[in-house]
């Protein structure tokens, strides 16, 4: 294991201070700091220093986040410089990096163990300066290429499946298309799908989601299209009985808040129509396992109107969590052709707003994180209703004042 305190005591130039201490294991336990870091302090009343540091960063948000607990407990108030050392960072790091001002301010370090010297700072790249966008990501197959790549036979199928659902619409079921499967969607949940088998097609109701094991066995449904063009008339009831299920199961309270949210926001309409417009589908799919990130991002939600997009990030549990998540993944946004930017190929424009949707009880801590930006207006917090499951998104209230500075013990992380 890499001596850290020798590496800093090789590099004092690079750091503001000197004579650094670690934080010991108890104490970032008490202080509910993540345990894969290593963590430092150093300075004096008027001016906190610290480090985190990393010999690897399978999770930059994690990272992020260690790194701005860990400035939070020791500015208590006070100017604090946070320090984040590790082997690499990638463009969208640095970006959130830039993000970090106020009473915190964040500087990146690389470091290199089998070269000398071991540390090399990162200049500091201006907020919002984006030099060039990122090829990120792959779109989304349309329906015309999924049945370009069936038998006539499965492309039939594929109609006649795909006209039943369209029936659905108006009770909230909404298709999403991948490169294997089509999956057919009531808010989070997933109710059926469609997948591809060679040149032919499986379709089948969707039900792990179910607690009961018996009612799963027995809504579990294979689908197929007969001679006649007909869907069977089982898998259909099976569909119908797992919609008025979960619809019986909405009016009892009895869904997950995050998946009631998901549902009143998919639909759209109301209050939501008129601040950002109509539902947007997420159009993108990750090329591979390091993009994962596209796969979280797929989790928001996304409106067009008035010309413009707007991201909407639904806050339910783990504010600071899961607010520094959302800088980071507003990184890749900026600095990727996500959300194509290019007036040339659109009518649309992203304006770089983050709205955070969530309660009342959580919005001080999502102020506190407000604290930290250069440019908190960037990330707008809107509060639901207090009886939004029942009623729905009848109004909500914008409310963007920053916390006061507090130790991270008294916020939830």
């Amino acid at each position: 294991m890499n001596n850290w305190l020798k590496v800093w005591e090789q590099h004092p130039d690079v750091f503001l201070v000197q004579n650094w201490q670690e934080c010991s294991a108890e104490k970032r336990k008490d202080l509910r700091l993540p345990q894969q870091y290593s963590y430092f302090f150093g300075g004096e009343t008027a001016l906190r220093v610290g480090i985190v540091a990393s010999h690897n960063l399978p999770k930059e948000e994690e990272f992020l986040l260690a790194g701005l607990l860990w400035a939070n407990r020791l500015s208590n108030g006070a100017r604090t410089v946070i320090y984040f050392v590790a082997p690499d960072f990638s463009p969208f790091l640095i970006q959130a990096l830039a993000k970090i001002g106020g009473v915190i301010n964040a500087k990146a370090v690389y470091w290199r163990e089998r070269l000398s010297p071991s540390l090399y700072p990162i200049p500091e790249v201006p907020s919002g300066i984006i030099n060039k966008r990122l090829e990120v990501g792959e779109r989304k197959p349309n329906w015309l290429k999924w049945q370009q790549e069936l038998n006539p036979v499965a492309q039939q199928q594929l109609s006649v499946v795909k006209a039943f659902f369209e029936g659905l619409r108006s009770r909230g079921v909404r298709p999403e298309l991948k490169n294997q499967t089509i999956s057919y969607m009531w808010g989070n949940i997933e109710i059926a799908e469609i997948k591809r088998k060679g040149k032919k097609i499986e379709i089948t109701t969707k039900v792990k989601w179910l607690k009961d094991e018996l009612k799963a066995q027995d809504l579990y449904r294979q689908g197929w299209v007969d001679a006649s063009c007909e869907l069977n008339k089982e898998f259909c009831q099976a569909v119908l009985e797992i919609l008025c299920l979960l619809e019986e199961q909405t009016k009892k309270g009895q869904l997950k808040p995050i998946d009631r949210l998901a549902l009143w926001l998919h639909q759209g309409g109301g209050v939501l129509s008129s601040l950002w417009g109509e539902p947007k589908q997420w159009p993108w799919l990750p090329r591979d396992r390091s993009e994962s990130w596209v796969t979280e991002l797929g989790q928001w939600f996304y409106f067009e109107g008035n010309g413009q997009i707007s991201v909407v990030c639904p806050i339910l549990h783990k504010p600071l969590i899961k607010a520094i998540q959302a800088v980071y993944l507003s990184c890749v946004l900026e600095k990727s052709t996500l959300l194509n930017l290019d007036k040339a190929k659109t009518n649309y424009f992203w304006d770089m707003q983050v709205n955070w949707l969530t309660t009342k009880d959580l919005a001080e801590e999502l102020r506190l994180c407000l604290s930290w930006l250069k440019c908190p207006e960037k990330y707008q917090i809107w509060t639901l209703p207090e009886n939004w499951e029942e009623e729905g998104l009848n109004e909500l209230v914008c409310c963007n004042r920053p916390a006061q500075a507090r130790t991270i013990d008294q916020y939830t992380v």
